[in-house]
């Protein structure tokens, strides 16, 4: 086995010339392509009077009790239309949550186990 040397200080330098991989060639641009502009990709328009983009009543927050899984659910609905817009937990969180309460044995119930 060779022993451990001390890495060099400076690392090598080339005097020789560098010289490109690929010469790069200017291309003639016509007029035509140089005056061309592009549209932009994206444009958008900020207004504060825009009554569009603020609702007219503010979103109802509740929370409310789920009568199947006995818990607490967070719903965010919009008040037109009366549509949930958000709910923590999700709605397969609280089947999920009832079909495990139905499917527990009572307390001090015995369930008898074969093999």
């Amino acid at each position: 086995m060779d022993p451990i040397r001390a890495a060099a200080a400076t690392p090598p330098i080339s005097t020789a010339p560098v010289t490109p991989v690929r010469p790069v060639a200017e291309t003639p641009r016509s007029e035509a392509q140089a005056s061309r502009v592009l549209d932009p990709a994206v444009t958008l328009a900020v207004n504060p009077e825009n009554t569009e983009a603020k609702p007219s009543e503010p979103e109802r927050r509740a929370y409310v009790r789920d009568a199947e899984s006995q818990s607490l659910v967070f719903r965010v609905t919009d008040p037109q239309t009366g549509d949930v817009v958000m709910q923590i937990p999700d709605e397969v969180i609280l089947k999920a949550r009832a079909y495990a309460r139905e499917s527990a044995p009572f307390p001090g119930e015995r369930i008898a186990k074969t093999a």
